[in-house]
């Protein structure tokens, strides 16, 4: 539940930019609305929901046909971090690194002498 404390100073993010008395909010079940934009803000586990993005996808709603617990925004999983190699996968890394760095080194090697004995 939300407290009374709070929601007489919530305001609708849209609107309050036109003046400390403008955009004020009427408690209805799960839903802050607002009085000027009729944005319609939800309440998720005691929490209002106070993003413009949140309130504009309902604001065409009429009040009495609003769902009773609000649907989650869908939204994108997150990219998963990349993942600390193991101490057994650091040693494999090294290695390929290693190895891979003393090949360039010998293909350059070899290069440069095919080329010195080219230019003689």
């Amino acid at each position: 539940m939300v407290s009374q404390e709070l929601l007489e100073i919530l305001r609708c993010p849209n609107c309050v930019r036109n003046g400390p008395e403008a955009g004020l909010l009427d408690h209805e079940g799960n839903w802050l609305i607002c009085r000027d934009c009729d944005r319609k803000y939800p309440i998720r586990d005691d929490i209002p929901v106070m993003l413009i993005e949140e309130g504009t996808r309902f604001q065409e709603t009429p009040a009495e046909e609003l769902p009773e617990v609000p649907p989650p925004e869908e939204r994108k999983p997150l990219p998963l971090a990349p993942r600390i190699p193991a101490e057994g996968d650091r040693k494999k890394l090294i290695a390929i690194l290693i190895g891979l760095a003393m090949g360039i080194g010998i293909f350059a090697l070899v290069f440069f002498l095919l080329k010195k004995k080219k230019s003689e």
